[in-house]
C-alpha cells in the first residue's frame, strides 16, 4: 500500500504535469492520513462527487477538474464545505486537467483518437503548447457518430462538411475556440466537447462538420486509462463515478 503523497508523485511524473502553463492546480490539491487501499475517479469536484467516494469507501480521488483553479485565495462559502467535508472524511484529492487531456498515452484526446481508430496521429490545437489530437481516417461522418453514440458520447452535430472523412481534428472538453486551427489543418471533422455560439457561423462557412460530444463525456477516457496503471502499480482497488452533467 502506499499513501496519497506517494501516488500522487507518481502520477506527477507519469503525466508530466509541470510541462504545461493551466489555470489548475495540478497535482496532489489536498492531502489525507494513512494508507490508500482504494482509488476513486471522476471528472468533476463536486460535493455530490465527495459524497459518493466516501460512499464508495475511497481514500484518494482522482479528477480532472479539480477545486483550485488560478490559485486559492480564500477558503469560504462552497470551498469551505467542500474543503472541511473532505478533511473531515480523509479524503485525498488529486486532479489533472490540460495534462491528462494532452498525455500521448492515458490522454483524453488519445483515447478518443483511438476509439475512432485514427491513424497517423499527431499533436493539433494551441492551449500553451498543443494538447489535442488530429488523425486520419477512412470513413463517414455517419460511422463516426454511430461509433461515438455506441461509446455513450454525444453527437450534437454541425454537417456542414463531407460525409466523407478522411482527417479528424480532436480536443476535449472545452476546445470550440480552436475550431478555426482545425480548419486551417484541413480537418473534415472537428470533435469536441461543449459548443460556443459564434462556431456554428465558422463551421457553415468554412463547410466543416463538427460534433460536440460533451464536455463530461468527451473527457471520461484519460480517468478510466488511468484506473489499471494505479491498480498494477499500487496494488489498490479502483472505481469508476460517473456523474454526468447535461453540458
Amino acid at each position: 500500500m502506499a499513501t496519497a503523497v506517494e501516488i500522487a508523485k507518481y502520477l506527477d511524473h507519469e503525466l508530466n504535469i509541470s510541462h504545461l502553463e493551466d489555470s489548475s492546480c495540478n497535482g496532489l490539491q489536498l492531502e489525507n492520513r494513512g494508507e490508500i487501499k482504494k482509488i476513486i475517479f471522476a471528472v468533476d469536484a463536486s460535493q455530490k462527487t465527495f459524497a459518493k467516494a466516501v460512499e464508495k469507501k475511497g481514500q484518494l480521488l482522482i479528477v480532472h477538474h479539480g477545486l483550485i483553479w488560478y490559485g486559492l485565495k480564500n477558503i469560504t462559502g462552497l470551498n469551505y464545505d467542500k474543503i472541511k467535508f473532505l478533511l473531515e472524511n480523509n479524503l485525498a484529492l488529486y486532479a489533472s486537467h490540460l495534462p491528462l487531456d494532452a498525455h500521448p498515452k492515458y490522454g483524453n484526446n488519445v483515447q478518443l483518437a483511438k476509439m475512432l481508430n485514427l491513424e497517423r496521429l499527431w499533436p493539433f490545437g494551441s492551449f500553451g503548447k498543443e494538447i489535442g489530437i488530429i488523425g486520419k481516417t477512412d470513413t463517414t461522418r455517419s460511422k463516426i457518430k454511430e461509433i461515438l453514440q455506441k461509446n455513450k458520447i454525444k453527437t450534437t452535430a454541425l454537417d456542414f462538411g463531407p460525409e466523407k472523412i478522411k482527417t479528424i481534428a480532436i480536443i476535449s472538453g472545452g476546445g470550440s475556440t480552436e475550431l478555426l486551427t482545425a480548419i486551417r489543418k484541413g480537418a473534415d471533422l472537428y470533435l469536441t466537447g461543449e459548443p460556443l455560439h459564434y462556431v456554428y457561423h465558422q463551421a457553415e462557412e468554412a463547410k466543416i462538420n463538427v460534433i460536440f460530444g460533451g464536455h463530461y463525456e468527451t473527457e471520461t477516457g484519460g480517468l478510466k486509462a488511468l484506473m489499471p496503471l494505479l491498480k498494477e502499480k499500487f496494488k489498490v482497488q479502483t472505481e469508476f463515478l460517473d456523474l454526468p452533467t447535461p453540458i
